[in-house]
Order: structure tokens, then sequence, then C-alpha cells
């Protein structure tokens, strides 16, 4: 709407001029807010819709509710900042570790560290 930019202003293609809260009487909240519901999408995939400590243990279990796990990404606590693909198969992974009953090799065992590994690339 500013003059400045209108020689860059070319015709208005979503949502149409009824929907302008400006100049339109039928620019309701309700209208506004079923155009964004039929033109919008999330694009992120559903996740922490049932998140680790506030509706699941560690290992996805329900709490509250016997002999119900969750395990994909609704548990994670808090959104990724990238792609949901690897944190959940990780994710899963471990809790299909715990329900296995298999545990983490302990932190005592021997690691191999390569004599040469402050001067050398890997």
């Amino acid at each position: 709407q500013q003059p400045a930019f209108a020689t860059y202003k070319g015709k208005r293609l979503a949502p149409d001029a009824e929907m302008d809260v400006l100049s339109s009487s039928k620019a309701s909240d309700e209208a506004i807010d079923g155009w964004v519901r039929e033109s919008s999408h999330s694009a992120y995939h559903l996740s922490c819709t049932c998140a680790m400590g506030k509706v699941t243990d560690s290992s996805g279990r329900v709490l509250g509710i016997d002999n119900l796990r969750v395990v994909d990404a609704s548990i994670m606590p808090s959104m990724t900042s990238g792609n949901l693909n690897a944190p959940t198969i990780m994710l899963a992974e471990k809790i299909a570790d715990d329900i296995l009953g298999r545990r983490l090799a302990s932190e005592a065992e021997d690691w191999y560290v390569h004599p040469e590994w402050e001067t050398k690339q890997r």
C-alpha cells in the first residue's frame, strides 16, 4: 500500500480483496481464519505432542497407563532445528534397545585411542 513500492506492485495473488482487513467489510476474523486453514500447511512434521517427561518417561512409557509406549517423534521434548528423520531413528533405536533389555557398554571399558590422534588427521 506504500506509494514508494507502487512500481513493484503486481496483481494481488492471495487472499482476494474480500479478505483485505483495511477495505472490506467481509474480512472477519472467522473468514480470515478459514482462508488460512484452507490455504496453508506446516512444513514441519508433527513432533512434541507427547513430550518426554510430561506424557512419557525416558523409555516411551505413557505415564499413568500400563503397557503403552510411544516410540516416535511425538515424544521429543522440543522441536529439533533440523530434519526429524535421524533424531527419530536414534530415539526409536535407543528405546527398542531398552525394550529388549540391551544396555549400553560400561564406560569403564577400554576405548581405542589412536596413538597419534593429536597429530594425524582422521
